[in-house]
């Protein structure tokens, strides 16, 4: 193959690779910032649902302020739903656990319960949870969900 041939073909695949990388970077950095902002409070977890649902649609003021009460409504009715089925779904994860542990040597439960630690140091709960959510990295308990944050829409 000609030496031109080899270098033109090297310098594309650069330019190939590094707009992949640079496209998957700016795709993390984006869903980490998304993830980091929505559990924080109802009202940021109402105006991301607003910003994604009702871009481009040219709502007015009382539209906006209607859609957004819609949204609280939403996510307070969830939150009562989760409340209601949250002890069912810890005690369904700790029978898997359960039956997980019974299946195991005892070397290998000990390497079950590493590997929890580490996802709970890495996430902050146990992919399992069979209790309630762990204390967040700093030590002191991440606050509950509430509503007391909730009020007017935010500017669009």
């Amino acid at each position: 193959m000609n030496p031109a041939w080899k270098a033109a073909i090297g310098v594309i695949l650069v330019f190939i690779l590094g707009w992949f990388g640079g496209a998957m970077g700016t795709l993390l950095i984006i869903h980490h910032r998304m993830v980091s902002l929505a559990p924080r409070s109802t009202e940021q977890m109402a105006f991301l649902l607003e910003r994604q649902t009702t871009r481009n649609l040219g709502l007015n003021a009382s539209q906006k302020k209607q859609i957004h009460a819609l949204f609280v409504e939403n996510l307070r009715e969830r939150l009562q739903v989760q409340k209601e089925i949250q002890p069912q779904i810890h005690a369904v994860n700790g029978q898997t656990l359960q039956q997980i542990d019974a299946l195991l040597t005892p070397a290998q439960q000990q390497k079950l319960q590493d590997n929890l630690d580490l996802f709970k140091e890495r996430f902050g709960r146990n992919p399992l949870s069979t209790g309630p959510v762990a204390a967040s990295p700093g030590g002191a308990p991440a606050p509950p969900a509430t509503n007391a944050a909730v009020g007017n829409p935010p500017p669009h």
